[in-house]
């Protein structure tokens, strides 16, 4: 839940609602942080070409405009959430997901790897009414 309090505090900043957590999309998400920690990649597409999109329609998880941002660190526990959230809010491209207008809901998730790398996924979803399309 720390990523979630993180990210709404950026979209505060920014004036933007904050975001509501959703079980379904946090689902997806631990699942998502969970292949990566355990098969030992990072990237969007997972090797067996099932990407957050797919899982969310395996899953029932209806889905209007939705986004996914990871990130992965060797930090201690306690510094995990803190470097994440600092390396997407220093990325144009992640800060404009968070910060992007038609999301509602939110879903994170975490896993460590047996090397002891944290893996974070964060889902975004919505389809806000009035958001000038972006």
């Amino acid at each position: 839940m720390k990523l979630v309090g993180e990210i709404n505090k950026i979209r505060t900043e920014k004036g933007l609602q904050s975001l509501s957590p959703d079980p379904g999309l946090s689902v997806v998400a631990r699942e998502r942080a969970e292949d990566m920690a355990r098969k030992g990649y990072f990237s969007h597409q997972p090797p067996d070409g099932c990407d957050f999109r797919c899982l969310l329609s395996k899953q029932g998880v209806p889905m209007a405009w939705a986004g996914e941002i990871i990130s992965w660190n060797n930090a201690p526990l306690e510094q995990s959430v803190p470097m994440s959230i600092g390396g997407w809010r220093n990325s144009a491209t992640h800060y404009g997901i968070i910060t992007n207008c038609q999301f509602t809901r939110m879903g994170t998730g975490a896993a460590i790897a047996p090397d002891g790398r944290v893996y974070h996924v964060a889902l975004f979803e919505g389809n806000s009414p009035g958001c000038p399309p972006g």
